[in-house]
Order: structure tokens, then sequence, then C-alpha cells
């Protein structure tokens, strides 16, 4: 398979620049599909003989999903905000497997991402969980075996020898940022499998808790209901009970005056 139909998408920093200290890019080698800063695109024309091309913002892909606008340096956690289409204003809760992207309902059902593989996301989780990545420890192997191999070859000068090991070190290099990149993807999508999940659970437990309520007004309604009636019931009873009472000291003041 063609590594570079599975490099993420360029986010407009260099690829070679150490992450809390990326450089903007000027340049992107489409062999390789890495973007550099000046200083690390002289040295990767230098090293491979690979014609850069100059690196346009527009080249980065547009992306469905909020970005957070903090230190470009600083890997972002994923929350049910980031989460949050900025198109559309839609949590996104579901995954574009063509583009490897957390999507919202619209953008799956009539945005840019209408007609895609759409997979929930415990689906995507399990996908890219499943994939197998690069085995850096065995390249690394045979990348020594073939550099000791040059090294015992006495026709082959220093300046040669020199090449074929920048060579090997920057495809190494290319290996780990991409296995570094496929990681933090699975990374960010677990998390925001488990931030759907809770935010699911959350507004369950919230129409559990509407329903209770609704529930004990409606038995609080129906008491009170009873207790009027009863006291409907009961009150024509005791006038008659306290019309008695107040007779009976006049009915013996009677008695006693026909006596």
């Amino acid at each position: 398979a063609d590594l570079s139909e599975e490099l993420p998408q360029m986010d407009g920093s260099c690829d070679a620049c150490e992450p809390d200290e990326a450089q903007p890019a000027t340049h992107v080698c489409h062999t390789c599909s890495f973007a550099f800063c000046p200083l690390h695109a002289d040295e990767h024309t230098s090293s491979t003989n690979h014609s850069l091309m100059p690196y346009y913002p527009a080249e980065a892909p547009a992306h469905g999903l909020e970005e957070a606008a903090a230190d470009p340096g600083k890997k972002d956690t994923v929350t049910v905000e980031r989460l949050r289409c900025k198109v559309h204003g839609q949590e996104g809760s579901l995954y574009c497997k063509n583009d490897e992207q957390i999507v919202c309902v619209v953008c799956a059902v009539q945005g840019e991402h209408k007609g895609h593989e759409i997979i929930t996301l415990y689906e995507a989780y399990a996908w890219q969980k499943s994939r197998q990545g690069y085995d850096l420890l065995a390249y690394t192997r045979q990348m020594g075996e073939k550099i000791q191999e040059k090294w015992t070859n006495p026709e082959m000068t220093t300046e040669e020898l020199e090449d074929f090991v920048n060579g090997e070190f920057d495809e190494l290099r290319r290996l780990v940022r991409l296995e570094e990149r496929r990681t933090l993807h699975l990374v960010d999508l677990k998390e925001a499998f488990l931030t759907a999940t809770a935010a699911e659970k959350m507004a369950e437990i919230h129409m559990q808790t509407e329903r209770l309520q609704e529930e004990m007004d409606s038995i609080t309604e129906q008491l009170n209901l009873l207790e009027q009636a009863d006291k409907d019931s009961l009150g024509p009873a005791l006038m008659r009970q306290a019309a008695m009472a107040e007779a009976r000291p006049l009915l013996r003041l009677q008695v006693r005056t026909a006596a």
C-alpha cells in the first residue's frame, strides 16, 4: 500500500520540527506528502533530491469540526465542544470512513460527507485499532543491517555512505511520524467515543429524571384530588353533627321547662 495515502491531513506546520516548536510550512514534498519550513525544506532536498513545491494553506483540506485555537504544539483534548460541527452546530457523533473524520449527522446526511461510508464512533475506534501499524523495531533492525553492509563495502565512498545513511534515517523519521500520527488519531478517536458515550448517558439520565419528576407530580396531584374528594364527602356529615351538637343544650332546656 502507498504510505502517502495513509498520511493525515496537513495542518499548516512543519512536519520535521519538534511538535512544541513547529514552524509554519513553506514547502511541501508530494513524494513524501510532508510539509516543511525553510530550514527543513533545504535539509530534505539535499538528503533526498526530492522536488519541493510551495506550500499554500489552501492545500490543507477543510475540516468539518472546530479546531482548537490553542498553542499549536499542544495536543488538544477532545471535549463535547470540540466535537461540535462548526458548520451545523451539532455534536460530532459519527465517523466518515472515507475521510477518517468525526462528523455530525447533518454532514453525513446532506453535507460534504453525503454518500460516504459513515460508521459509529465505536465502529471507527475498533476499525482504526485493528489496522496494522508500522513495525518500527523491525525496520530499525533492517536499516542497521543495510548500513552495516554498505559500511563494509570497499567500493562505497564516504560521500555515498553518508547520503545512504541520511536517506535511511529520513525514511525512519518518516515512518515514526506516520506511526505517531496514527496512534494519536486512535487516542483522539477513543476520547471522542468515550465523550460521546458519556454525553449520551447524561442525556439518558436527564430524561429519566424528568420522567420520574412527571410521575411524582402526577401522583401528588392524584393524592390532592383524593384528599379533596374526602373532604367534600365528609363535609355534609360533619355539618349535621355540628348542628346536632348545638341543638342538644336547647332540647335539654325545653325539656326542663316543660317539666
